[in-house]
């Protein structure tokens, strides 16, 4: 598989703190009224508690999100369950009781909770989802949970107002309160993924659906912790192995509406399978782990139905295509599809409780995205349009630690790389060693293209005809082999007969073209002198020296395009003649 283009690297270490737990508190009184210190109040799955003090009030801290079941017990009292209480981010969940007296020995009154419509001492709007809504919502990404949130506008592709390329570039156009795409805050466990480019997500920070335990989202009025974040901070909170083992299958696909005659649904070639599944890891007691994957394929992944004109080779006088509006290249009817989109994802953690008060966590997320989208200037040759491959790892770690019953504290630390790789795929139709691209970009001699007047190529699809140029006096022929001089000319540096990549002959050794050809052929070209090099120069007689200066980079004893060495012999590799640059400075070579 050939690119060629543009690479980007991208690497992010982040030691940034948000909140990602949440806090129970009230007050335990009796039937009368007056306060009962000493009661229990614990959570059991947590393994998180505390007693209640002189005045009956009571404060859990550092709870992870969730949904758990509260007790409260007090010897001579009925022991009283809360069951369904949804801890969720920086929020406080307030429970008072009211403890009655046993009438039987081993008495449990059991009681459901109810959210508040309005969370105390909050001043800004709130959402959290829990991964049962968010799984019982009819979407296929995490990025569509932003569309349905209010005062949220997401641009599709190619709409008018929306930001140029942006789709191609892989990247999700979401505005909040008209605010800019790259003003949102976009983390997971507390953690930045957002692209540290362009900003924003996209198809390289997808997080499978199964890996959420709980989705936040905050459009404004958020604490100074999130300092970046202009419009609003969006925050997901990742699955945990439990107790018992559990796992979960979905899977989507138009092969449906295919097999029942759907064109449309024939092109998208759409299937999705999602798998997670977790528990307690064998063997162990408190090592609990949690692995989930979605995998994605689409055939095209834009599909569009055009009219049913099309271009008619043999039409007199061109009578009907002119009345029709169609151009020879409109040969097409009915829906077509554009580009592809193959991504995968996988997440994993590992939680190791070590006791009620240390906990260890470490976690895994991999995402590989190859895409090509659609452009309407590549619509009627979808070849041409530029294919984006981005690979996203994440690993992170995190230690929490309750000192006391009101005193913890967690450290997160999150290692984020994301490599981009952006371009047209590679062809060489006619086999001679010229790809379609660089033929395309060359003239051979007055050949022009018969589609367009004036723009002079050579055949891509012949192999008999290359790229060249003629003298001015007609009597010489110059073969065009090389795409200019690197990326200091706005060009690939590409030359033939090597691999696909970045070719800049910048920092190669610097030659004469006697015969044009753009690279160098033993024989007939002759290297240059080296400017650089007031050893090489001092003499001026076109060749190396014993005492001129030859620098060895990587030590391998012989000139790699990295290096910049003046070749006495112009064989291409160091000989013992030539000079080095001795980094250790033993006097010979190493």
């Amino acid at each position: 598989m050939r690119i060629k283009k543009l690479l980007l690297i991208f690497f992010i270490s982040t030691f940034l703190f948000s909140g990602t737990d949440g806090t129970v508190r009230g007050k335990v009184l009796d039937v009368k009224g007056e306060a009962l210190p000493g009661a229990q109040v614990y959570i059991v799955e947590l393994g998180s508690g505390t007693m209640t003090d002189i005045d009956g009030n009571y404060i859990l801290l550092n709870l992870e999100v969730g949904t758990y079941d509260v007790t409260i017990s007090m010897i001579g009292f009925a022991t009283q369950v809360i069951q369904g209480v949804d801890i969720m981010m920086d929020q406080t969940v307030w429970l008072n009781f009211s403890m009655q007296i046993e009438a039987v020995e081993g008495e449990v009154i059991h009681v459901f909770a109810q959210k508040e419509l309005v969370e105390k001492g909050s001043t800004s709007k709130k959402i959290s989802m829990s991964k049962e809504a968010i799984e019982a919502l009819p979407i296929r990404d995490v990025a569509d949970l932003y569309s349905l949130q209010s005062g949220v506008v997401k641009v599709e592709a190619g709409a008018r107002g929306g930001i140029p390329n942006h789709e191609e570039r892989g990247l999700e156009e979401v505005h909040v309160r008209g605010g800019r795409t790259g003003e949102i805050a976009y983390m997971i466990d507390g953690l930045y993924i957002r692209n540290p480019i362009f900003g924003g997500i996209g198809n390289g920070t997808r997080l499978n659906i199964f890996a959420i335990k709980e989705f936040d989202w905050q459009p404004g009025g958020f604490n100074a912790e999130y300092g970046d974040a202009m419009s609003a901070v969006s925050n997901m909170h990742t699955n945990r192995g439990g107790k018992e083992f559990r796992y979960k299958f979905k899977y989507e696909t138009s092969l449906v509406g295919a097999s029942l005659g759907s064109r449309y649904d024939e092109l998208r070639g759409y299937n999705d399978y999602s798998l997670g599944f977790g528990g307690k890891l064998p063997l162990t007691k408190k090592i609990n782990y949690w692995v989930s994957g979605q995998f994605t394929d689409k055939e095209n992944s834009r599909v569009l139905e055009f009219d049913d004109n099309v271009y008619i080779p043999n039409d007199p006088g061109n009578d009907i295509n002119r009345e029709n509006l169609v151009q020879p290249w409109d040969t097409e009817a009915g829906f077509r599809g554009f580009g592809f989109d193959n991504t995968w994802d996988i997440f994993g953690n590992l939680t190791y409780k070590a006791t009620n008060k240390l906990k260890f966590n470490i976690s895994y997320w991999r995402v590989a995205a190859h895409s090509k989208f659609f452009n309407s200037r590549y619509m009627y040759w979808d070849d041409g349009q530029g294919e984006l491959f981005r690979d996203t790892k994440r690993y992170t770690l995190e230690v929490n630690h309750g000192l006391t019953e009101r005193t913890f504290y967690t450290f997160r630390a999150s290692q984020f790389t994301q490599d981009q790789f952006q371009g047209v795929r590679w062809q060489d139709s006619d086999s001679d060693d010229l790809p379609d691209w660089f033929e395309w970009s060359y003239p051979a001699g007055e050949r022009s293209n018969y589609m367009s007047s004036g723009n002079r190529i050579s055949d891509p699809y012949n192999p008999d005809v290359v790229p060249y140029t003629i003298s001015e006096d007609g009597k010489s022929v110059y073969y065009i082999k090389r795409d200019g001089s690197g990326p200091g000319q706005w060009s690939s540096g590409w030359y033939e007969g090597v691999l696909p990549g970045n070719y800049n002959w910048d920092v190669a050794e610097g030659f004469d073209d006697v015969n044009l050809n753009g690279v160098y052929d033993e024989g007939i070209d002759y290297f240059e002198l080296d400017p650089y090099s007031s050893k090489y120069t001092e003499h001026g007689n076109g060749v190396k020296d014993e005492e001129e200066d030859f620098n060895d980079a990587n030590a391998n004893g012989i000139w790699d395009d990295a290096e910049n060495f003046n070749d006495a012999n112009a064989n291409g590799i160091w000989d013992d003649a030539e000079n080095f640059n001795d980094s250790n400075s033993n006097g010979v070579w190493d």
